[in-house]
């Protein structure tokens, strides 16, 4: 699923290459993501140009096991590895609740 080298930001945590970031998914607790919000966008230009890559923007909410669901964004760059999807880079986001303060 993910490049050997690709990049993981969670929650302004990095983490960097295939084999660390399935581990660090796999330590996380149990969750259940409610999908709300999808968009994808192709990347184009000189960058680009040899290369099949999309940005993808997903929000939500995850709760894990206990706790209360909170809103979620993620976004993902993939590419076109011969016949496959692989991540480059994924970056999650869990929002914070502001409170009113006036």
């Amino acid at each position: 699923m993910y490049m050997d080298t690709a990049n993981l930001i969670w929650n302004g945590n990095g983490v960097e290459g295939k084999e660390n970031i399935q581990k660090f998914w796999t330590d996380l607790p149990t969750s259940v993501h409610n999908i709300l919000t999808l968009d994808a966008q192709p990347i184009t230009g000189l960058e680009a140009a040899t290369q099949l890559t999309f940005l993808i923007k997903v929000g939500g909410q995850v709760k894990y096991e206990e706790k209360n669901a909170r809103t979620f964004n993620q976004t993902f760059l993939i590419t076109a590895v011969g016949d496959k999807w692989k991540i480059v880079s994924d970056c999650f986001r869990t929002q914070e609740v502001m409170e009113n303060t006036s």
